[in-house]
């Protein structure tokens, strides 16, 4: 199993640009977060579909690293809600 870390120093050296924080890693789970600011919202201050997706995704893809090992090219192709 991968360790928060690891997976903390993956993501920043192939990410970079992605900014989140790993809470947690464990068992087939991850918990991160994401700071939100103005930039993030709507009008009317709810949060916009698309950082929840990113944050959606970065929480499965930080999931499936922990388990898999860091496999930069094993990346999200479809995801829905």
């Amino acid at each position: 199993m991968t360790t928060k870390y690891e997976l903390e120093k993956f993501m920043q050296n192939e990410f970079p640009q992605v900014s989140f924080i790993i809470e947690s890693v464990g068992d087939r789970s991850a918990t991160i977060r994401k700071k939100i600011n103005n930039n993030h919202l709507r009008p009317g201050g709810t949060v916009s579909g698309p950082v929840l997706m990113e944050i959606a995704d970065v929480a499965l893809y930080v999931t499936i690293l922990s388990e898999i090992g860091l496999v930069a090219l094993a990346v999200t192709t479809n995801l829905n809600i």
